[in-house]
């Protein structure tokens, strides 16, 4: 008798402590990270102003692997807790907290953004209901819808894959901001990990549950690879094809082909609209 309850024990040590191990900690039981962002901000200033680390990624903790994150990728927080401001003059807002906020960059200045509120998918009542006094603040603080907006209220407002794209609207500075809903059950694999792990996921199923996502771009004054990404790797180590590491730009923000001697190339030497406004001078 005394050995089984002993063997029961250890049985159930084991059976808590394999629970305790491989539960997944979920971030959104906590409080939200500020994270704060703008359109044309660098990467450099988006670090220091967010108190973020730089170093190799870590689940759920918000560092930007600077070295491995290339001149043209995303800074990207999969499994987080996000309260996002977005920066942008008076035509600032807040939205709540999300999981996932995905920040775009080129040569190290910010061009884009993406965040899904809330800690799960909602209801298509409740999210009407909440993008609709979104609209209104976001309406109020100057941003102007660029054709009439129809928030999905029904399933049939959406497509077969179960997503409708319904508004877009810009600010006086040229940001375009974008706003879809999305049936959780018919997203793909790839999104549905953005709220649990669940690796038995098959994106098949309508929920009549829903994902919000809030884009913003920084629309046409972008930052052309021409002008800047390709002359810097052909500087920093002459290959125009591999991007460099993002931390160039974080250490030396401000660079550009002028200050760095380069001289212009010609349309002659362009094989493309896209191929490098400048190249080493001849020795």
């Amino acid at each position: 008798m005394k050995k089984f309850l002993v063997f029961l024990l250890l049985s159930i040590i084991l059976f808590y402590g394999a629970h305790f191990m491989f539960e997944r900690n979920d971030p959104s039981k906590g409080e939200p990270r500020r994270i704060e962002v703008g359109m044309g901000m660098t990467v450099k200033e988006f670090i220091e102003r967010n108190h973020l680390e730089m170093g190799p990624w870590k689940p759920q903790q918000y560092i930007v692997d600077v070295d491995d994150i290339g001149d043209w990728m995303p800074i990207q927080f999969t499994d987080n807790w996000i309260a996002l401001r977005l920066v942008e003059g008076e035509q600032s807002f807040e939205l709540p907290p999300g999981r996932t906020l995905h920040v775009s960059q080129r040569a190290g200045v910010i061009n884009g953004i993406a965040l899904r509120p809330f800690a799960q998918p909602r209801p298509l009542d409740e999210m009407h209901d909440y993008v609709v006094e979104l609209l209104k603040m976001l309406e109020t603080k100057g941003w102007h819808p660029s054709s009439p907006i129809k928030v999905p209220s029904k399933p049939e407002d959406f497509d077969s894959g179960g997503k409708s794209l319904f508004a877009e609207l810009t600010s006086s500075s040229g940001s375009i901001l974008q706003m879809n809903l999305r049936d959780y059950g018919l997203a793909p694999k790839q999104e549905s990990f953005i709220l649990k792990f669940d690796p038995t996921h098959k994106p098949s199923e309508e929920s009549r549950t829903y994902l919000l996502q809030v884009t913003v771009d920084r629309g046409v004054s972008d930052i052309s690879y021409g002008d800047l990404i390709y002359p810097r790797r052909i500087f920093e180590t002459g290959d125009v094809t591999q991007p460099l590491p993002l931390r160039f730009w974080i250490e030396d923000p401000n660079w550009t082909p002028e200050k760095a001697g380069m001289v212009p190339t010609t349309p002659e030497e362009r094989a493309n609209a896209e191929s490098s406004k400048w190249k080493m001078p001849t020795k």
